[in-house]
């Protein structure tokens, strides 16, 4: 007498993510065929069965035709054999094919279906799929076409799930570019959800490919597109924790305000903009432009010398306001609000340029001469270590590469470098730009959003998108 197979889905990863259904069947198996991210807890509900492994690296397509024939023979054999599958078995998982091949082969099979990694993970981190007056329509794709080849979806929907993305991730973008989207539309990518290993990446679609690269996403991962994401940006009613120099405290406290959230902001360093010789003698010099790298550097030169009869750089727009107040009528910005998009502007110029730095600055402004211009002098932060490690802030906003380490440095000496790490990973994690984000990754910190442009402004009023 022929046995019997059971299509099984565990779900996108988590052990208490399996359905009753699901339970059932494992425990009836003689025999589980599974996939090689099957939790060892989802195993263990079939604890008489015989287990083999039959997970396939990516690039092994070809080993399907074994599993068929494997399944085959185990029910020829009148064995009750589960085939199990992370996520749901009929969705890009190639039940389908299995169903198919064993009923053709006079082989009873039912399908046990699991939440799928494509319906499941998003609304588990807050993220819904469909949203009245945001998403009416829902698309879950694949990141490959069939046999590895590219994708060949064309329409895509309000919300878009793409399942098996990361080795075809910026293919995947094109595609949806193409498709209509913005490159202004957010994106989150979701890797290893519900495991031990999850992480959180949102972004833009324009720039998601690099993040991805930078932060080292490695799958499996699921890539959801659409104006939903913005759900997890939205700070109204939500906690956002921050460390700041004593003078940008009240600051920060007004724009998360505004924002309609909970400011926790943590002083952790005082600002000196007061008068310095090098930076004295270095404005005594002629030079065809002054670059100014924040609102502290202008503060410091305007003591020594009048900033309005000058040519003038400015980071961004924080800068470019300070600025203002002083006179100046002509100020240059970068493309990009960074030290790379003020490298870029001045490569090719000629211009002899002095860029004002902080005394925290790591690396110099290529094609101009450094000077520091103000100093970052750190508190006593046991306190606020004490503090911060109390809370449970729903966002926490990374400002500076030298702030963390500031903040990385003062948890180590006091022996609560694990605590803190601990909370960092707990937390919605935002970084202001991508020095902040590459000090972070260095220390085993994982960013979960990077500031499209370095201007608290820009992100608490909603003009970031």
């Amino acid at each position: 007498m022929k046995g019997k197979v059971y299509l099984v889905g565990c779900g996108p990863g988590a052990p208490d993510l399996l359905t009753l259904r699901a339970v059932e069947v494992l425990q009836e198996a003689d025999v589980v065929l599974f996939d090689r991210l099957v939790d060892s807890e989802v195993l263990g509900h079939a604890e008489n069965a015989e287990k083999i492994d039959v997970g396939k690296e990516p690039g092994e397509s070809e080993k399907q035709r074994e599993i068929n024939q494997l399944i085959y023979s185990k029910a020829e054999d009148g064995k009750v054999v589960v085939r199990l599958k992370n996520g749901n078995p009929a969705i890009f998982a190639r039940g389908g094919e299995e169903l198919r091949f064993l009923r053709k082969r006079g082989i009873a099979v039912e399908i046990v279906p699991g939440l799928s990694s494509a319906t499941s993970l998003p609304p588990i981190h807050g993220i819904p799929l469909t949203m009245r007056e945001v998403s009416s329509s829902l698309s879950i794709l694949s990141g490959y076409g069939a046999g590895g080849e590219e994708p060949r979806w064309r329409e895509v929907g309000n919300t878009d799930v793409v399942l098996m993305t990361v080795g075809n991730l910026s293919r995947v973008v094109d595609r949806l570019l193409e498709s209509g989207r913005s490159e202004e539309t957010s994106c989150a990518l979701i890797i290893s959800g519900t495991t031990e290993r999850e992480r959180l990446l949102v972004s833009s679609l324009s720039e998601v490919t690099e993040m991805a690269e930078e932060v080292g996403v490695e799958p499996p991962a699921i890539l959801i597109v659409g104006d939903v994401v913005d759900e997890l940006l939205d700070l109204e009613g939500r906690t956002l924790a921050a460390f700041r120099p004593g003078r940008e405290v009240e600051r920060t406290e007004s724009l998360v305000e505004e924002a309609g959230a909970s400011p926790k902001i943590y002083s952790i360093c005082e600002v000196d903009t007061s008068a310095n010789s090098e930076l004295a003698e270095a404005l005594e010099e002629e030079w065809d432009v002054l670059v100014f790298m924040s609102s502290n550097g202008v503060r410091s030169a305007a003591e020594l010398t009048d900033i309005p009869g000058r040519d003038v750089i400015a980071i961004g727009e924080r800068t470019k306001a300070e600025l203002e107040k002083l006179g100046c009528e002509t100020i240059i910005l970068p493309e990009t609000r960074s030290s790379k998009g003020v490298e870029e502007l001045l490569e090719g110029r000629g211009w002899k340029a002095l860029a004002l730095r902080s005394s925290m600055a790591e690396e110099d402004i290529e094609c101009a001469k450094n000077v520091v211009a103000y100093s970052v002098e750190p508190r006593d932060v046991s306190g606020v270590l004490e503090d911060y490690l109390a809370e449970e802030p729903d966002f926490t906003l990374l400002t500076s590469s030298g702030v963390l380490k500031l903040l990385l440095e003062a948890a180590e000496e006091e022996g609560r470098e694990e605590r803190l790490e601990a909370q960092l990973d707990k937390t919605f994690l935002i970084s202001l730009g991508r020095r902040t984000t590459r000090t972070a990754l260095a220390n085993d910190i994982w960013i979960n959003y990077e500031l499209p442009r370095p201007n608290l402004e820009d992100f608490f009023r909603g003009n970031d998108q």
